[in-house]
């Protein structure tokens, strides 16, 4: 990697330590997963560089930057972003880099059996997370994208027209969503997965923010579902026993959602 390169790495570390704000911290996540997506086809180098930068207690600027980028994932707000980043974990995943095997990040929520937390117990009592290895963690987020995206395509199928559809009187979108709704119930199919892609991408045109951000980005083209499918199923062909041993720390509803597109990408 050119000096630049490590010196830009090193200061956008220092200022995410420094930092406290979240929204600064989802900024500065989308440029380093652009650093990843600019690293291919040698993305093991990149991690390289990170492991190679000290960060102030943790093992490197790889565990620190990887601990805070799987703590705020699930506050990365729009499409664009959200894709950049879910692509860009996809992309470290698929290196099985040893470097991965050595980070330790945030969890599962443990659930409190203490009733109502009130604002006064949450101080004496905060949240308690499991721990997880960061490949397994991974595995959860890009689970978790599916699941929003299946979300999605359950929450149109909820407010379509089901006569209209019957009768075939439906636009294109609810026919392929019913059609796909029918068959999941059974086996499911690219059909489901592309209506997955198509709900995920519909509020891109209303998203002006998201527009002049992305520009001429090719990445912006990327259809996430299709990219996280291709991206599931390589890894846990790779690999199939270490692949089930980091499956085992999903919950079942993300272990139901790789389950569902990877026996779709089998039919």
């Amino acid at each position: 990697m050119a000096q630049h390169i490590r010196d830009l790495v090193t200061a956008l570390i220092r200022r995410m330590q420094s930092s406290q704000i979240s929204g600064l911290k989802s900024s500065l996540l989308l440029i380093f997963a652009r650093l990843v997506h600019m690293s291919v086809p040698l993305v093991e180098q990149f991690v390289d560089l990170l492991a190679s930068i000290p960060a102030e207690g943790y093992r490197n600027s790889f565990a620190y930057l990887m601990s805070e980028w799987t703590r705020h994932q699930g506050e990365v707000q729009g499409v664009y972003q959200i894709k950049v980043t879910a692509t860009a974990l996809a992309l470290l995943l698929l290196t099985r880099h040893v470097e991965l095997g050595n980070v330790n990040v945030q969890g599962h929520l443990i659930k409190s059996q203490a009733g109502i937390t009130t604002r006064s117990r949450a101080k004496l009592m905060p949240d308690q997370w499991t721990v997880m290895l960061l490949p397994a963690k991974i595995l959860a987020l890009l689970a978790d994208a599916l699941l929003e995206i299946q979300e999605q395509v359950d929450g149109d199928n909820e407010d379509s027209d089901w006569e209209e559809v019957q009768n075939g009187d439906a636009g294109d979108d609810e026919d392929l969503l019913y059609s796909a709704d029918i068959t999941s119930q059974n086996r499911p199919t690219y059909e489901y997965l592309d209506a997955m892609a198509k709900a995920f991408s519909k509020d891109q045109e209303d998203d002006y923010d998201d527009e002049l951000l992305s520009g001429a980005d090719p990445l912006n083209e990327i259809n996430l579902v299709n990219y996280l499918v291709e991206t599931l199923a390589k890894f846990s062909e790779s690999d199939r026993p270490y692949f089930e041993h980091l499956f085992q720390n999903l919950t079942k509803p993300q272990q139901n959602a790789i389950e569902l597109v990877l026996k779709g990408r089998r039919t």
